[in-house]
């Protein structure tokens, strides 16, 4: 049992978006579709749903939208990547079993990438254009106190920025120009945050199948 490999023809599309996904369902099924062989917590199901919410993510095309200029609709595009990736890492840190401001997930990521992060979302930000705008619009107590903490230097707080992006967007006034920020610095800045929390997923998840596969 233990010498099956994996089938890389099962769900190919998955493999694509989450190199290690294919050796993480045979672990899973080798501990009896225990997710917690790779320290998850939840069915196999809930495993499954993260790896098909990512692919949405992943391979996001962006909108077609009539009648809006190219950078109006660049920054939809942007704003919404960002709805579908924060949706995806929700699922994984459900997985994770941890919940702001994450701690556990993030304990085995490199710190310097989280501090490149803010670097690069202040430096398109530098009046704090986008941060007080989701202040002022902001739906959830927490997410108010982790924004300012952002805007006053605390670089591990830069999450918020894409935890409050996607939620007002979704439940509040979130345009592509807040305060008139340019569309163009929402784009780059929602991008990195994009690529970030990809990154983290693919990373931290290939993390945890090879460290499964050395106990096994």
């Amino acid at each position: 049992m233990l010498d099956e490999k994996p089938s890389a023809e099962a769900y190919p599309y998955l493999e694509e978006v989450l190199p290690g996904f294919h050796r993480g369902r045979m672990l899973v099924k080798r501990a009896g579709d225990s997710v917690a062989v790779l320290g998850f917590v939840g069915t196999k199901y809930d495993f499954y749903r993260f790896a098909n919410r990512l692919r949405l993510a992943a391979c996001f095309g962006g909108l077609h939208l009539k009648g809006f200029s190219d950078e109006t609709a660049s920054g939809y595009d942007a704003l919404t990547q960002i709805f579908f990736t924060w949706s995806a890492f929700e699922r994984y840190a459900d997985l994770g079993n941890d919940r702001p401001p994450f701690r556990s997930l993030f304990a085995h990521h490199p710190r310097a990438r989280v501090h490149e992060l803010a670097s690069l979302c202040r430096a398109q930000d530098p009046e704090h254009k986008l941060v007080s705008f989701l202040i002022t619009q902001s739906l959830l107590p927490v997410h108010e106190t982790h924004l300012a903490r952002y805007r006053d230097g605390h670089d591990f707080s830069v999450l918020t920025l894409a935890a409050c992006i996607r939620h007002i967007f979704a439940h509040g006034h979130l345009t592509a120009n807040p305060y008139r920020l340019p569309a163009g610095n929402l784009v780059i800045l929602c991008c990195a945050l994009n690529e970030f929390l990809l990154d983290f997923m693919r990373r931290d998840f290939l993390r945890r199948v090879e460290l499964a596969e050395a106990v096994a």
